[in-house]
């Protein structure tokens, strides 16, 4: 039976990638853009296809609900959530502003909440659905804080909503795609400049080679191809509840169970000698 997607930064990208993807084989897509723009698929899917516009990181709930709303309203069900809209912000912890932390989780991790929020209401109705949060290999490694650990926050969210959901028959997957070959690495995209300049980060000032590297459109990871997955994934039975997408996005995953596997087992017997004896 075919389904019906809601996406949210579906622009360009992975979001864009989804969204033909998912139409392509047959599917209903609602696809949620920050502003209006040539993301106008309807003369190719005809009434499958819905855009619509909001800024993830407003903090109205009622534009979200108003957003399900109108998906509710034209397609009559919602089956499919992919909380794609997110950006980044590679600057060092000390050097950037408490502002400009809050404003990366407004949009990554707490507009990510409110679009779930607002969504979950229709699949518990319906006794069925699959959440897919886009979250990033950054949420398995380390990195610079004000990015990974709001995609850390993402993973932490998705691990424990599922927990929640699962009575409802509605599936969670968070997806943690490693580097793509998109603009998300594109210098400026990335907000590399330190709000509060400390000169003794002058000599480990990676930001702008890391962007320079990574900004050249050669990214191992084709867009299409994690769109394919994710669509694949969405019709199995059994779904993941971690699915790291590309070759390092799986080495960072597997790195940090093996760290911390590591380190409780080198601390295991004294950890579990903490108990009260009698």
């Amino acid at each position: 039976m075919s389904k019906v997607w809601l996406i949210t930064g579906a622009a360009r990208g992975m979001g864009r990638a989804i969204t033909e993807t998912a139409l392509k084989n047959g599917d209903s897509v609602a696809a949620i853009t920050r502003k209006d723009n040539d993301l106008d698929l309807s003369l190719q899917y005809g009434n499958r296809f819905l855009h619509l516009t909001l800024d993830i990181s407003n903090t109205d709930e009622k534009l979200f609900e108003n957003a399900v709303k109108k998906a509710i309203e034209y397609f009559g069900r919602i089956d499919v959530l992919v909380n794609n809209a997110g950006h980044g912000r590679i600057t060092n912890f000390e050097e950037t502003s408490e502002k400009n932390i809050r404003e990366i989780f407004e949009l990554n991790v707490f507009g990510l909440m409110r679009m779930t929020r607002a969504v979950l209401p229709i699949m518990r109705k319906q006794r069925s659905g699959h959440i897919f949060n886009i979250a990033s290999a950054a949420g398995y490694c380390a990195g610079p804080v004000a990015y990974h650990t709001s995609k850390y926050a993402v993973t932490g969210f998705s691990t424990c909503l599922a927990f929640e959901v699962a009575p409802f028959n509605i599936n969670v997957t968070n997806v943690a795609p490693g580097l793509f070959r998109t603009n998300f690495y594109d210098k400026g995209a990335m907000n590399t400049e330190a709000d509060i300049h400390i000169a003794d980060y002058d000599t480990a000032r990676w930001q702008d080679d890391f962007v320079k590297n990574n900004s050249n459109h050669e990214q191992p990871g084709d867009p299409v191809k994690l769109s394919e997955l994710i669509y694949e994934v969405s019709s199995t039975e059994n779904p993941p509840l971690h699915l790291p997408i590309g070759a390092d996005a799986v080495a960072s995953a597997m790195g940090l169970a093996e760290k911390i596997t590591e380190d409780v087992s080198k601390w295991k017997d004294k950890a579990e000698n903490t108990n009260y004896h009698k």
